[in-house]
């Protein structure tokens, strides 16, 4: 299984420059014939997270500013990890004509849609890391751990991205269901309120089991406290996306064969 897996990951590196000329597509696409054009990438998620920190702060009865702060600091790990899900589920669909043309490893498609999604991630954080900063954000040493965040979250998101990318191949439905299902894990992760908010409720259990909850923590311990993640925080952080993407990559080559046949 291991060799398996080291034969998979060298044969996608072998298509590193596949993998660029997707990546570039994707990016240059999404925002063609559009006025802002790639702008959109930096104005869609503040408008999102500015209508919602002006509405819950009201209704939560928090500071505007001390909410905005903790608002975003969820929202950036979050915003990553439902997009890769999500759209992971069209990669092999999407590019079925490419698929059955010409010899391209599979794997390339769920690498390349990721990438690409970190770089949106990764340009509307520093248009919201210089808002928060400027709103109230602890200035410290623990924001260069947000780097460190994101190595630890690409991979935990892509490796379930993967798994989602090869189940929609064999039950096309899910790719409806995914979009409600990453809506109410969305109020089941402490991102509008504090982890230890629901722990004594009916539904407690269910946040203590949500695996986003620490790439919350890796996120807004740095933005939102100033201070690093603890280790308990950072160990489970890292056997979430090891586990994550030995899975995925597991899953990937199981079915690797019969997804040509499925498209």
């Amino acid at each position: 299984m291991k060799s398996r897996i080291q034969n998979l990951l060298i044969e996608a590196y072998g298509s590193r420059g596949v993998i660029r000329q997707l990546i570039a597509q994707q990016l240059i696409l999404r925002y063609r014939r559009t006025f802002l054009g790639y702008l959109w990438t930096l104005v869609s998620p503040l408008l999102m997270m500015s209508v919602m920190a002006a509405v819950f702060s009201g209704l939560l009865k928090s500071d505007l500013k001390d909410f905005v702060v903790f608002l975003f600091a969820a929202m950036i790990p979050w915003n990553f990890f439902s997009a890769v899900v999500t759209q992971s589920g069209g990669c092999f669909i999407n590019n079925e004509g490419l698929i059955k043309k010409i010899y391209i490893p599979k794997l390339v498609f769920p690498i390349s849609l990721a990438l690409a999604l970190l770089v949106d991630s990764l340009l509307s954080f520093i248009a919201l890391f210089f808002i928060i900063i400027a709103i109230g954000a602890k200035i410290s040493f623990a924001l260069f751990f947000i780097a460190i965040a994101y190595f630890i979250v690409f991979f935990f998101s892509f490796g379930a991205g993967l798994i989602m990318s090869v189940a929609t191949v064999f039950f096309r439905d899910l790719q409806y269901v995914t979009v409600i299902a990453m809506q109410g894990l969305f109020f089941l992760s402490p991102i509008l309120y504090k982890p230890e908010a629901l722990a004594g409720g009916s539904i407690g259990w269910l946040v203590s089991l949500n695996p986003i909850v620490p790439f919350i923590e890796l996120f807004r311990m740095p933005l939102y406290y100033g201070s690093l993640p603890t280790t308990d925080v950072l160990l489970q952080a890292c056997a979430f996306a090891l586990g994550s993407t030995v899975l995925g990559l597991i899953v990937f080559m199981r079915n690797e064969k019969q997804i040509v046949f499925r498209l």
